[in-house]
């Protein structure tokens, strides 16, 4: 029987995508900076790209802030300061809170349910904030975040640190609720915690995962 789970928090309960071109838009305009129609396809390419040499730890979370601008620049032909962009942006950021559809009714059938639970890779303060703002964190019993574990999903110790604080729970009885197949269903499965795959659009196989839905109101059939 589940007793806990466990969210992720970008494209599963908060539209990254929407809550990044926001973000950027509000900084560009900031900075008076002219972007081209293409600049947010070029973001999402090269920070996807970067998320993943995370997951796979040869990049550090705050290797990606210090670079990530600049080699978005650099391809846009674009001569401004990375970095300078980067913290504006990442202002902007933590008060983005575009929910995804049906997270809050999600919500809504866990609380008062199970012990729920944030599992992020993105800055602590960052998600705290966007939580509150969306109205969540009251609901929440445990933030398990990155930067304070020490470890990034998938890595094991990431787990295994949330497992601890969950205890005496079994992993069987804990459900890692996320939209990236290697960050969250590969890192908790490898640890024995039960996975629900949140295809968010993609056409990718998830047969690796317990559960697999298209919708987050379908989990609220689940449990």
């Amino acid at each position: 029987m589940i007793k806990a789970v466990l969210l992720d928090v970008d494209n599963t309960l908060l539209d990254f995508n929407k809550c990044a071109c926001a973000a950027m838009q509000d900084a560009a305009r900031e900075f008076s900076l002219s972007l081209p129609e293409h600049a947010f396809a070029v973001f999402r390419r090269i920070n996807d790209e970067l998320w993943r040499r995370i997951e796979e730890q040869t990049l550090t979370t705050e290797e990606l802030y210090r670079i990530r601008w600049a080699l978005i620049f650099r391809e846009l032909d674009i001569d401004f300061d990375g970095p300078d962009f980067e913290a504006r942006f990442y202002h902007y950021l933590t008060t983005a809170a575009e929910k995804v559809d049906g997270a809050d009714e999600l919500m809504a059938h866990l609380q008062g349910r199970y012990t729920l639970c944030i599992a992020s890779n993105a800055p602590y303060l960052q998600q705290v904030q966007r939580m509150e703002k969306a109205g969540y964190l009251p609901h929440l019993h445990h933030l398990f975040i990155s930067e304070e574990i020490g470890a990034a999903k998938p890595s094991p110790l990431f787990f295994e640190a949330c497992l601890a604080s969950l205890a005496p729970l079994r992993p069987d009885e804990v459900l890692m609720i996320g939209d990236s197949l290697t960050a969250d269903i590969a890192g908790a499965k490898a640890c024995g915690i039960r996975t629900c795959w949140y295809r968010h659009g993609s056409g990718k196989d998830g047969s690796m995962a317990d559960y697999c839905v298209a919708d987050l109101r379908e989990i609220c059939e689940i449990l």
